[in-house]
């Protein structure tokens, strides 16, 4: 399981945010997150909890922060 604290320190920086929260949305009109950006999220996240990550199967589905980490949590 991916500790909440680093999840979101990681993402919050790669999305130049403040802070970060569940119900945010990562791309347009939330976050705004890159997706140049996401992925190197994804693999500093990798990184850090020794995780191996598909980022395929992160689609579209998810909208929310709160999801991408239940995703990634579910794997």
């Amino acid at each position: 399981m991916i500790d909440r604290a680093v999840f979101d320190a990681l993402l919050a920086r790669y999305a130049k945010a403040h802070a970060v929260s569940s119900d945010d949305i990562l791309f347009g009109s939330g976050l705004n997150i890159s997706s140049i950006a996401f992925t190197e999220f994804v693999m500093d996240l990798e990184e850090t909890t020794g995780l191996e990550i598909d980022i395929d199967d992160l689609d579209a589905s998810i909208r929310t922060v709160g999801q991408l980490y239940d995703r990634l949590n579910a794997v």
